[in-house]
């Protein structure tokens, strides 16, 4: 099938709501239930690896009450934010070194990317004190952080960005 044809094949299935356009290039099968919104994040800033962070997977972890209305993840690639039938995503920078720290975690038939909790802190910490960020740290109101602190520690060496461990080290985070 030639590139205009297979335009207006989709354009056809998503007028009769059997397709979801994420993005050019990027479109989500209807007729499957239960589609993950967290799925489709390593797809959005492709060929550039990116995975669920920051308030996204602490939420997801247990680790903060609210539950966000965006998804949040970071990526090597340039940030953008996209609006989709599946959800509003948030796509932040980091640089590519730090682009560890996460797992392909299942859920139903799907699969994607999620930081682990330590580093989806991290991520969250060194986007908040980078200047021009968007991003903002969580608030606990006085309750503690559940993470494991020597993990804690053992990652935010290997950012090797100081104020990140001024940050931990004045709250106590860090070992």
């Amino acid at each position: 099938m030639n590139r205009p044809a297979a335009t207006q094949a989709l354009c056809r299935l998503k007028k009769q709501q059997l397709l979801s356009r994420v993005k050019r290039g990027v479109w989500v099968n209807k007729l499957i239930e239960n589609h993950n919104p967290f799925e489709i994040v390593p797809f959005l800033r492709s060929p550039w690896p990116s995975y669920v962070s920051l308030h996204s997977a602490l939420a997801d972890h247990g680790l903060i009450e609210e539950i966000p209305h965006v998804i949040y993840a970071v990526t090597s690639a340039s940030p953008k934010n996209y609006q989709t039938d599946m959800g509003e995503f948030h796509i932040h920078h980091l640089p590519k070194h730090l682009m560890w720290g996460y797992e392909i975690k299942q859920m139903g038939q799907g699969s994607f990317p999620m930081a682990d909790p330590e580093k989806a802190f991290l991520d969250m910490v060194y986007l908040a004190l980078v200047p021009r960020s968007p991003i903002e740290l969580v608030q606990k109101r006085g309750r503690k952080w559940r993470l494991n602190l020597q993990k804690l520690s053992e990652y935010a060496r290997k950012f090797n960005f100081p104020p990140l461990i001024t940050y931990l080290t004045k709250n106590n985070l860090f070992r």
